[in-house]
């Protein structure tokens, strides 16, 4: 029920994190990409930008799946659960944007269970907080690139990267797979 409390003090309709959305969907659209795999916010803000593509949204609250099945756009398959979930079923998907909350050490488990998958994407967007120990603007971003590497078994391709203030500060980083999805 925590968890469910925090969510609705959540604001999702910023301005810095509208800004970066559609900074996704441009970079969506200038890609042949069909279907992505997304984590979303219960007013489907993302979804509704791209009402043409096919979205596979992932949420493993009861209370906020209820609510979101309720407003869930046409273009949209909700799914209960885990979001690395996903990674058991061998689908393939053009796009994949894990929109986390937490921190790099605290998600990568994720990211693990969906590395076969990936392989298979054209466009790997994460977005993850910044409240690491140590944290340092200047280095994080490449560290942050090197790790998600060494973790995917991918090289790749930065397409864009930026630090900013969502309530606290978080990055997202827009990686292409020049060899997936083809």
């Amino acid at each position: 029920m925590k968890k469910t409390k925090e969510l609705k003090k959540k604001k999702y309709n910023c301005e810095n994190k509208n800004r970066i959305r559609q900074i996704i969907v441009d970079e969506i659209r200038k890609r042949d990409i069909n279907n992505i795999l997304a984590l979303e916010s219960p007013e489907f803000l993302f979804s509704k930008l791209l009402p043409d593509k096919k979205i596979i949204v992932f949420e493993n609250d009861a209370d906020v799946m209820k609510k979101m099945e309720k407003k869930s756009p046409k273009n949209v398959e909700l799914i209960f659960g885990n979001i690395h979930k996903f990674g058991v079923l061998n689908a393939k998907i053009d796009s994949i944007w894990l929109d986390f909350t937490g921190t790099w050490y605290k998600e990568q488990e994720n990211i693990v269970r969906l590395k076969d998958t990936l392989k298979e994407t054209k466009l790997f967007i994460l977005t993850l907080c910044l409240r690491e120990k140590g944290y340092n603007k200047n280095i994080y971003d490449y560290y942050l690139i090197n790790k998600i590497q060494e973790l995917t078994g991918i090289n790749w391709k930065v397409i864009y990267g930026e630090n900013y203030y969502d309530s606290v500060q978080m990055v997202t980083i827009i990686l292409e797979n020049t060899k997936g999805g083809k």
